[in-house]
């Protein structure tokens, strides 16, 4: 009987350890997976932005190099909204409203801009666009 107890304490030790093993390395795991995880979405929601602030950019230099109809605008905003919807999860509700209040804000600049005719009323006005540019 004492040698089967020796036996049944030394397999039950064995047990343990081999139970101990398996939860530290079924946390481990776990943790690397998350960390997996979170490293592709911080990556996804990087390279989110990247593609949003060029579209901006490309409304931007499309609205400074030529004349944009009313409904071309409202076309590359729909254009913007519609990238902004299907990315929505990398991005900020904040950030969202910001696209949009940018490309009014530029929108309304070149609008400005184009209705001057010389380069003297030019330059004040301006000036004056990009203190509010700045300040919303």
């Amino acid at each position: 009987m004492h040698e089967i107890l020796k036996n049944a304490v030394g397999a039950l030790i064995a047990l343990i350890g081999t139970v101990l093993a398996i939860l530290v390395g079924y946390r481990q795991w776990k943790r690397q997976q998350q960390t997996t995880r979170e490293g592709e979405f911080r990556s996804q929601k990087q390279q989110t932005y990247k593609e949003l602030w060029e579209k901006l950019e490309d409304v931007h230099v499309r609205l400074r190099t030529g004349a944009v109809s009313s409904d071309e605008f409202h076309c590359l905003i729909r254009d913007v909204n519609s990238y902004i919807l299907k990315r929505g999860l990398y991005l900020e509700r904040d950030d969202q409203q910001l696209a949009n209040q940018y490309l009014s804000k530029v929108r309304e600049f070149t609008d400005l801009v184009a209705e001057c005719d010389s380069g003297d009323a030019k330059e004040p006005l301006v000036r004056q666009l990009k203190f509010r540019l700045t300040s919303y």
